[in-house]
């Protein structure tokens, strides 16, 4: 079964927070992404389990865990892996700023 965007997208809003404009960009991504993430979205979409996928040592499970982001944010992230490496790694090794609340 094909997962439409009109299926997408509701469900990118709903279950993930995402913009409409957001979601439309994710769709557009996946349709972009090399077949191994592709497959691994279905998996996930499909049945709800993370997949099994590692690209330069970063799996979804990581990056969830380690990264605060959700499973669509972590593919995607995978598959910049995949096409720009070198840019990807430097960028998740710096890391993301956190906000801290001082009294």
């Amino acid at each position: 079964m094909e997962i439409t965007e009109a299926v997408l997208i509701p469900h990118l809003m709903s279950e993930l927070g995402y913009s409409y404009q957001g979601a439309q960009l994710v769709v557009v991504k996946l349709r972009q992404s090399a077949p191994e993430i592709q497959a691994a979205f279905r998996v996930w979409w499909e049945s709800g389990h993370i997949p099994e996928l590692e690209v330069e040592t970063y799996s979804v499970a990581r990056l969830m865990q380690h990264h605060s982001m959700n499973p669509i944010a972590a593919l995607l992230t995978l598959d910049w892996l995949i096409r720009e490496p070198a840019k990807a790694l430097a960028s998740l090794q710096r890391g993301h700023d956190q906000v801290r609340k001082t009294d």
